[in-house]
């Protein structure tokens, strides 16, 4: 341990003390101290390790790239390790309700992102380089260390910087982390001998703790390959730089270097393969003969059931998540797959052996604003009744889960879990924010509520608990219906009175690998930082050096996408934060549902009724074509 590092132990050490006594024995007044002081720091280190300087300065490292490429995964890595920390430490405080602890955090969050900046851009640029920026950062961390919020350990480490000068300054920053959550570990635990909540908790804080101690071991293994400046030193290649960070955390390494190309494939995700495509008008037409047998082709003339018989010749249990709960009128299909689809699929999975064909859905918000939401009611009116399959609400289907990679997610589906076969069966959709909503996103809703993961006061990130789930319990097979009635434009996933009729069904094993293909085809070739699909490029693999397209692989004739021209990519890019930021949860942003069949639990307020059908006529969504 560097002076330096003894230092910021001895800061940490100190101020938690200082929180200590403040408190006075008030545990709920302690841990908010304790999850405002993680918030800010969390932000920094997100910045610290996953801004654009820092990936920069490993650019300019004087080694091979694949060595380079290895650490820049690693950090990334870090970096989102970091975010989901931060996101449950501001979820945490949110959801106490009380508007100063709310104003708290955000001061809290808004400090860590201008410190993490500030720090990023003096330590990885010289000056010379970026000069409004660094004028810009020097400013900050002048008045930052005028208001005591620079400590004595960070002044002189506030320059320019060696990589292995950023790596013993990262240890010290990452001891007090890991430090701090421990604290607020015993804190939680000590309380949970009376509140469950406070216990389950503790143990999340403890697993958050266990994530700093092996950055501080990922740093570790950086200043052996790099002990002076910017210099690889002599006997360290890439096998041996990974072996060291895969002992530590195998998520550090990708996962086409750790497990190599058979391995790849039996996980499910990230191998490639071949992308089935099917086109015919008849499907855009939806005529019903050609939609049974062009599934029928795509299926078993392709040999995608062939690795799944065995399984189904034993008479197992097939689950299948499907997309129906955002139907909101009967007389517009684009929210859901098609129907005949879904009674031939599970016809197709009968014939070779499954006894129990299950089709998932899981209840969203809609439930808070109308009746009759549940998935049983809702299934019934779009007409999901066919007695070769039975609904199953994955809401009330809900087991405690142990994840082995993310923090978050703590219960997933019994029935997805528990099948013998796993098959995702979507809708091409396309989303405000990620852009599009396909195989991969369908299965979000498998554990926690999707609401949980979205507001502003969430304590998990929907990307992140998206990838938990694909991590550990993958889909063996991948359908995406993309034959008429495809919701498409900026607000498609929200309904669509005029969608397209592309006449297209996908298939694959691997969903990643069919959704780039299907988002390729829409149009969309740079997806969204935050998004989903690129975080499951860096979270599993990335596919495309591997994949294949057997079919049409052509873009979509007449579709829009949600990136076709910059004034719809400016209403994107502003579509998370208002959603989400916006304060109305939802409420808002509400297709015209059928009254009949869902009526409202109240009235709409004054600002509802005006800015619901305000939004509905602007963005185009959530009208059926009868009533527009």
């Amino acid at each position: 341990m560097t002076a330096n590092t003894r230092l910021m132990v001895r800061e940490i050490e100190a101020h938690l003390e200082t929180i200590r006594v403040a408190a006075a024995g008030n545990a709920r007044a302690e841990l908010t101290e304790l999850y405002l002081l993680a918030l800010e720091r969390e932000e920094l280190a997100t910045i610290g390790y996953g801004g654009d300087e820092v990936q920069e300065r490993v650019r300019r490292l004087e080694a091979p790239e694949d060595i380079r490429a290895t650490i820049r995964h690693a950090l990334r890595w870090a970096a989102r390790d970091e975010r989901t920390h931060a996101v449950l430490a501001r979820g945490l405080l949110l959801q106490t309700g009380r508007t100063w602890v709310a104003l708290r955090s955000y001061g809290a969050d808004l400090a860590g992102l201008i410190a993490g900046w500030s720090a990023a851009v003096l330590q990885h640029t010289v000056p010379g380089q970026a000069p409004i920026a660094r004028f810009v950062a020097r400013l900050i961390t002048t008045l930052g260390g005028l208001a005591g919020k620079v400590p004595e350990s960070a002044k002189d480490t506030l320059r320019a910087q060696t990589f292995e000068e950023f790596c013993r300054f990262q240890v010290g920053a990452e001891e007090t982390a890991a430090i701090a959550w421990e604290r607020i570990a015993d804190r939680l635990a000590a309380e949970g001998a009376t509140d469950p909540a406070y216990a389950k908790l503790a143990t999340v804080a403890a697993r958050i703790a266990h994530d700093e101690r092996n950055h501080v071991k990922m740093l570790g293994v950086f200043l052996e390959a790099f002990p002076v400046g910017n210099i690889l030193a002599p006997g360290i290649d890439a096998g041996r730089l990974r072996a060291g960070l895969t002992a530590i955390d195998p998520s550090f390494v990708r996962a086409a270097e750790r497990l190599g190309a058979r391995h790849l494939e039996e996980r499910g995700l990230g191998h490639g393969g071949t992308v089935f495509v099917r086109h015919h008008d008849d499907l855009a037409r939806a005529v019903p003969d050609a939609l049974r047998r062009e599934l029928r082709a795509l299926l078993l003339e392709t040999g995608l059931l062939e690795p799944l018989r065995p399984a189904l010749a034993r008479g197992g249990t097939v689950a299948i998540k499907t997309t129906f709960m955002m139907t909101y009128d009967r007389r517009d299909p684009s929210p859901h797959v098609d129907l005949v689809l879904a009674e031939e699929l599970a016809t197709i999975l009968r014939e070779l052996g499954a006894t129990d064909v299950v089709y998932l859905e899981a209840p969203n918000h809609f439930d808070g604003m109308f009746q009759h939401r549940s998935v049983a009611e809702v299934a019934a009116y779009a007409g999901f009744t066919s007695p070769r399959y039975r609904i199953v609400d994955v809401g009330t289907d809900q087991v405690p889960h142990v994840f082995e990679r993310g923090v978050g997610q703590d219960s997933v589906s019994r029935t997805w879990r528990d099948a013998d076969v796993r098959i995702v069966f979507a809708k091409m959709r396309t989303n405000p924010s990620w852009l599009v909503h396909l195989s991969t996103q369908n299965l979000e809703s498998l554990g926690r509520r999707l609401e949980e993961m979205l507001w502003h006061d969430r304590s998990v990130d929907l990307p992140s608990g998206l990838m938990m789930m694909l991590d550990t319990l993958p889909p063996h097979l991948a359908i995406l219906d993309a034959t008429h009635h495809v919701p498409d434009g900026l607000t498609g996933i929200l309904g669509d009175p005029t969608p397209a009729h592309p006449g297209r069904l996908y298939a694959a094993h691997d969903p990643l690998a069919l959704d780039l293909v299907a988002a390729r085809h829409m149009g969309v070739t740079r997806l969204p930082k935050g998004s989903a699909l690129p975080l499951a490029l860096d979270w599993f693999d990335d596919p495309s050096p591997h994949l294949r397209v057997e079919g049409p692989d052509t873009p979509l004739e007449d579709f829009s996408s949600p990136h076709r021209n910059d004034f719809t990519i400016l209403l994107s890019a502003l579509a998370y934060p208002v959603y989400v930021f916006g304060g109305d949860r939802g409420h808002f942003w509400v297709p015209k549902m059928d009254p009949a069949a869902f009526p409202t639990w109240r009235s709409e307020t004054a600002v509802e009724g005006i800015v619901r059908p305000a939004l509905r006529a602007l963005f185009g969504y959530g009208i059926p074509k009868e009533l527009s």
